[in-house]
């Protein structure tokens, strides 16, 4: 019998164990969670008992820490040779002509339109909703519920929280956080939050001593 194997942390590991062993009874599907060290350092080590010619594996850790874990963990088994299949709910809708990349989620009763890129390790939510022709990056975050127009392109490691409306043609920069529950009509530059706890949306720069 053919292996799964869900790696990873948080509640996002539970639920796509769970996803695939609805979804694959014909697999032996194992859920592994990732010890983190005292510095947040993830335990490689679970790889070494793993083989890619008997199994697969998904990598499934949640938004913490930017979706960067997720990305290290994806990595590390893109190392050891695992295929990394997408996990597509049965529910969900997915164009045709869509590209779904390595690692990705779609979640139950989602949407994925004509025409859109779901680069690998992004993960989109149930009824998350997905307007033709656009595209995520690799490892963004959408929240179940979220709807995003036509033509609208999101930035690697963005993350889209429940409540957000993206209008079409909207362009979301890399590591922005859509967290206000509100319709975004116009562009979000890079590292843009807009955390709830806050009135007022948080611009993250990156400091060099150069520029002092």
């Amino acid at each position: 019998m053919k292996s799964r194997w869900v790696i990873g942390g948080g509640d996002y590991l539970d639920l796509a164990f769970h996803a695939w062993k609805q979804a694959s009874p014909d697999e032996h599907v194992q859920k592994i969670e990732v010890a983190q060290g005292e510095e947040d350092e993830l335990n490689l080590a679970v790889f070494e008992q793993l083989d890619p010619e008997t199994g697969d594996a998904f990598i499934a850790f949640d938004d913490r820490f930017g979706n960067f874990k997720r990305m290290e963990l994806f990595r590390a088994a893109l190392e050891r040779g695992f295929a990394m299949a997408p996990f597509i709910s049965a529910s969900a809708d997915v164009a045709g002509d869509a590209a779904i990349g390595r690692n990705v989620f779609v979640g139950s009763r989602a949407v994925i339109g004509h025409g859109c890129k779901v680069e690998y390790n992004s993960v989109v939510h149930a009824g998350a909703q997905l307007g033709a022709n656009s595209h995520l990056r690799s490892s963004v975050w959408i929240e179940p519920g979220v709807q995003i127009g036509s033509g609208v392109k999101v930035g690697a490691h963005a993350i889209v929280r429940t409540g957000a409306i993206v209008h079409s043609n909207i362009r979301i920069g890399k590591s922005a956080e859509l967290g206000w529950p509100q319709i975004y009509n116009t562009d979000i530059a890079d590292k843009t939050v807009y955390d709830i706890r806050y009135d007022e949306p948080i611009y993250v720069y990156n400091y060099s001593p150069s520029q002092t």
